[in-house]
Order: structure tokens, then sequence, then C-alpha cells
């Protein structure tokens, strides 16, 4: 299974133009405002990421500050990951 840091970032970037020149800076991004997703696709995505990880997104994890950024996104799926595995 791809790292999900890898997977947001293919993912991100067949969406459009990840603001940053290194890895590290488009992890950074802020996919919201950076144009890169909207609230509707959002939905897709996490349905995307729930089944690839068998994950399951609860509310808390949407008010996350991290839920906004690419590399939050990944950090938070790989916990939940790491979480089912157990």
């Amino acid at each position: 299974m791809i790292e999900p840091k890898a997977w947001l970032l293919r993912w991100f970037e067949s969406k459009g133009h990840v603001p940053g020149a290194t890895e590290a800076e488009k992890l950074a991004a802020d996919y919201f405002e950076s144009g890169l997703i909207d609230s509707l696709a959002i939905v897709g995505l996490v349905g995307e990421l729930e089944r690839n990880y068998a994950i399951r997104f609860e509310d808390r994890h949407y008010r996350e500050p991290r839920f906004s950024t690419i590399g939050g996104l990944a950090a938070i799926v790989g916990e939940l990951a790491a979480a089912g595995r157990r």
C-alpha cells in the first residue's frame, strides 16, 4: 500500500498545481486556500481515503487544523490506519 503522504501528493497534483517548490512546502499547502479542492470534492477524497486505507474519519478529524493541509491530512490517515492495524 502506498504511504498516505505519497498517495495524497499524487492525488492533489492530478487536480492542479500544488504550491511549493519542495515536498515540505507542498505538504504544508492548504488545499482549500490554494483552490485545489472545494468542500464538495473533499467528500470524494475522504471516500477514496477510507476505501484505500480501510479507515473511518470521525467528525473531530474534520475540525482539526491539520486537516486542511496535505501533510496534516496524510498524518491523520497514517494515524487512523495504524490504529486499525492494532
